[in-house]
């Protein structure tokens, strides 16, 4: 009588967050690419900018107008619309359909899943941030004289502006009530961000409290990388201080911006639900 030993079952290796992030960032850039709703979202942005040109326009600065400001203001917009609009409409949506529970039985961390709409907000952001400042350019021959600094306004916008919309989710019921709730945050931030009224028509009390919004500072550092000009306390007083005197100037600016994704990253991680909201 012979006896067989059975071989132990072999552990599937595990796979690091990093690389579940990625696969899950390829998987969020097919379902964007596809998802009609999101390219409204895209395109709202330029209609903003579309109007902006069509406003009067005067010499604020030497070789800056107006109208250039605006066009600038307009691409803190960018994360304002898709980071709110999308990531509530398409997160409340998977919930409501179990998927996102099904992710976390599966034990893929939070880090990969957020981390992954995250990073095509932001990667989509930037692509239409581009093409603005092309269509800018060829209607107005003006150039960001500091790119880098319009770059990390953008991608802070749609690192924050995610999350916000992450934050909607708790709230409402299905995709169609996260559209209209995203409404509200939505059009406040687009008001505080100067888009629609320039923050320099405000008292300077008002406008310092504005200025603590998320969404004001994007606005702000994407007029002065346009313009080159310390506009972060108003135009009035403004000066061009230079390339390392503008990033000082933006420092509080940034830190705004930072602090804003730590708070709201603690309160995603606090009252995101996984689970379908019972009726």
């Amino acid at each position: 009588m012979s006896t067989t030993t059975a071989a132990p079952p072999r552990s599937r290796p595990s796979i690091g967050w990093p690389r579940q992030t990625l696969r899950l960032t390829r998987t969020e850039f097919t379902l964007f690419v596809r998802y009609k709703t999101a390219w409204m979202f895209l395109a709202l942005p330029l209609f903003l900018l579309f109007v902006a040109m069509g406003l009067p326009s005067e010499d604020v600065f030497p070789g800056v107008s107006s109208s250039t400001l605006s066009m600038a203001a307009t691409l803190g917009s960018i994360g304002v619309i898709v980071g709110v609009g999308h990531a509530s409409n398409v997160f409340t949506a998977r919930r409501e359909s179990l998927v996102l529970k099904r992710l976390r039985v599966s034990g893929v961390p939070q880090l990969a899943i957020f981390g992954a709409l995250t990073g095509v907000v932001v990667l989509f952001s930037v692509l239409v941030a581009v093409l603005m400042a092309a269509l800018i350019f060829a209607t107005s021959g003006v150039l960001p004289r500091d790119p880098l600094m319009l770059l990390l306004a953008v991608v802070l916008s749609a690192l924050s502006m995610t999350l916000v919309g992450l934050l909607i989710t708790p709230t409402v019921r299905n995709a169609e009530a996260a559209q209209m709730a995203a409404m509200v945050p939505m059009m406040i931030l687009l008001f505080a961000s100067g888009v629609f009224l320039p923050m320099d028509l405000l008292p300077d009390t008002a406008r310092q409290v504005v200025q603590l919004f998320p969404a004001t500072p994007s606005s702000d550092m994407a007029q002065a990388a346009y313009s080159g000009y310390d506009v972060f306390g108003g135009y009035a007083d403004a000066e061009e201080p230079g390339y390392l005197g503008l990033w000082a100037a933006a420092l509080p600016s940034v830190g705004v911006m930072f602090a804003w994704i730590a708070v709201l990253g603690l309160l995603v991680r606090r009252y995101f639900r996984w689970d379908p909201r019972q009726p």
